[in-house]
C-alpha cells in the first residue's frame, strides 16, 4: 500500500479523541516520515502536535541525534521536547529493552491525561516483532503483534503506519527528499531484532515475497484471539474473586478447564502488576497450587513475586525484603511512622473506635513486631485471646503475621493496626478516639 498524507488522516481520525499528540521523533526515517506528513495535513488534524526526543546517552552521536531532531523541528515549526536519560545498563541486561522500558517511561512522565503518543512502528517492524516473540516461545499475548491503539497511562500509544511497509515509507521520504539519520547500531547483528532484518527476513522474501504482510496480519488474527481471551478472563475473574479482592477462590479456580484457568492467571497476574512466569511456572502453580493436596503449603516464586495457598484463597504477594524488623521503635512524633524495608508506614487520624485519645497522649508508644505468645484482651470481648488465634480467625496467612506492626503503650499490647484496639486502652463512649492506619 503506498503511503500518502490523505491515507493516514483517514487513520488518525480512528484514534481516541485528544487535545495533544507528541511525535516519538528519533531522527531515523520512519520517524522522520511521519513528522513530515503530519506537518502536511497540520491544518485539518484534530488535535495539535509536537515532537519529543529521548536520549538515551548510549551512543557518542547522541547529542547530534538531539540536535538534528531539533533542527529538523525548527524547520517544521514544531515544538519539541527533549528527555536526556543517560542510561547504563547493567552487565547482562538487554540494551535493546532497557532503552525501550527507558523510553516509554519517559514519554509517559511527559504527556498530559489523556494525550497521544505516535509511534512510526510499520508493517515490517510488526512482522519481525512476530518473529522474535515466537522464537523466545511467547504466549498469546506476546503474538498477538502490536496494535494500533492502546493504552499507555495517562493517555493512548497510537502506531497510525503499521499498515505500511518499510519500503513505502523510504519511498515516500526519497520522494519528499527528507533528511534522516542512521543508527549505526542498526547494523549490529548481535541484536536479535537486526538479525531478524538483515539476514532472516531477506531469505523468508526471496521465497515469499509477501512475508512481511502475512506475517503482520497473522499478528493481527492473533490480537483478536487475545481480545476474546482477555474478555473470557475478565468474566472467569468475576466469578472467582475473593469479595475482599484479597486473592482467588480455590474452589472456583477448580471448576475451570486447564486452558481457561492459565488463562485467568495470566490475565490475574497483569492485573496484578506482576512480572509474567514462564509455563513451567504457571504449571507449577495449576499442579502444586490449585490442584495439590488439601494438607500440603505449597509455593511458586519468580523473580520478586510468590503465589501461596491457604484455606480456600489463592494469595499473591511480593516476596518479602529479606529484613529484620527491630525488636522496637520507638514512635516520638504519634503522628506518622516510616517502618524499616517494604513494611510500608503508619499514620494516625481522629476515630471514636481507636485509642482513647488521652492514654495515646500521655503514653510511651513503641511499635514492635511478633515473637510469640502475644495476648490480650480486644475491646468488647470478655476474655484474653492469643494472637495467634486471632490471626487464624482473622484468615491472615502465617508467612504475613510476623510483618504486622502490633502498638504498645508503656510497654503493654494496645493495638492492631487494621484490626483492633486492647483493653483498657480503647476509647470511651463519648470519648476521642485515635485510629492507626497501616499503609504496607
Amino acid at each position: 500500500m503506498n503511503l500518502s498524507a490523505n491515507r493516514l488522516l483517514e487513520t488518525l481520525k480512528g484514534l481516541p479523541s485528544a487535545d495533544l499528540a507528541y511525535v516519538a521523533l528519533s531522527g531515523g526515517v520512519d520517524s522522520c516520515v511521519l513528522i513530515h506528513l503530519l506537518v502536511s495535513i497540520r491544518q485539518v488534524l484534530p488535535w495539535s502536535f509536537q515532537a519529543i526526543h529521548v536520549n538515551h546517552g548510549l551512543q557518542e552521536e547522541a547529542d547530534r541525534w538531539q540536535e538534528f531532531c531539533e533542527s529538523l523541528c525548527a524547520e517544521y515549526q514544531v515544538p519539541v521536547q527533549t528527555v536526556s536519560l543517560g542510561l547504563r545498563p547493567k552487565p547482562g541486561e538487554s540494551l535493546e529493552a532497557v532503552a525501550r522500558e527507558a523510553r516509554y517511561k519517559a514519554i509517559a512522565g511527559v504527556m498530559g491525561a489523556g494525550a497521544l503518543v505516535l509511534t512510526a512502528q510499520h508493517q515490517d517492524d510488526q512482522a519481525e516483532t512476530l518473529l522474535l516473540q515466537l522464537l523466545r516461545g511467547s504466549g498469546p499475548a506476546g503474538i498477538a503483534g502490536m496494535p494500533v491503539v492502546s493504552r499507555f497511562d495517562p493517555g493512548w500509544l497510537a502506531r497510525p503506519l503499521l499498515d505500511y511497509s518499510r519500503g513505502s515509507l523510504e519511498d515516500y521520504a526519497e520522494e519528499h527528499q527528507l533528511q534522516w539519520l542512521e543508527d549505526p547500531s542498526n547494523r549490529d547483528l548481535r541484536f536479535d531484532r537486526n538479525f531478524i532484518r538483515r539476514e532472516v527476513m531477506p531469505l523468508l522474501k526471496s521465497r515469499w515475497p509477501s512475508a512481511p504482510v502475512t506475517l503482520s496480519r497473522a499478528a493481527g488474527f492473533s490480537g483478536e484471539l487475545q481480545s476474546l481471551a482477555k474478555e473470557e478472563a475478565q468474566s472467569d475473574l468475576a466469578s472467582v474473586l475473593l469479595q475482599d479482592r484479597s486473592g482467588l477462590s480455590i474452589q472456583a479456580l477448580r471448576c475451570l478447564s486447564s486452558v481457561r484457568l492459565r488463562n485467568l492467571l495470566r490475565y490475574w497476574l497483569n492485573q496484578q502488576g506482576a512480572s509474567m512466569p514462564h509455563s513451567k511456572k504457571l504449571t507449577r502453580i495449576e499442579q502444586e497450587v490449585v490442584n495439590g493436596r488439601p494438607d500440603a503449603k505449597p509455593q511458586v516464586v519468580w523473580g520478586e513475586w510468590q503465589v501461596r495457598r491457604y484455606r480456600d484463597r489463592l494469595l499473591l504477594s511480593r516476596l518479602p525484603a529479606d529484613i529484620v524488623p527491630p525488636s522496637t521503635m520507638i514512635w516520638e512524633d504519634k503522628r506518622q511512622l516510616l517502618l524499616p524495608g517494604e513494611l510500608g508506614k503508619l499514620y494516625t487520624e481522629p476515630g471514636s473506635d481507636g485509642i482513647s485519645a488521652g492514654r495515646w497522649a500521655e503514653a510511651r508508644v513503641e511499635v514492635r513486631f511478633r515473637v510469640g505468645g502475644e495476648r490480650c484482651l480486644p475491646a468488647g470481648q470478655a476474655h484474653r485471646r492469643q494472637l495467634k488465634k486471632l490471626f487464624q480467625e482473622w484468615g491472615i496467612p502465617p508467612w504475613e503475621r510476623s510483618r504486622l506492626p502490633l502498638i504498645y503503650l508503656d510497654g503493654e499490647l494496645a493495638a492492631i493496626p487494621e484490626r483492633m484496639v486492647c483493653q483498657p486502652f480503647a476509647a470511651l463512649p463519648g470519648e476521642n478516639g485515635v485510629r492507626i492506619r497501616w499503609v504496607a
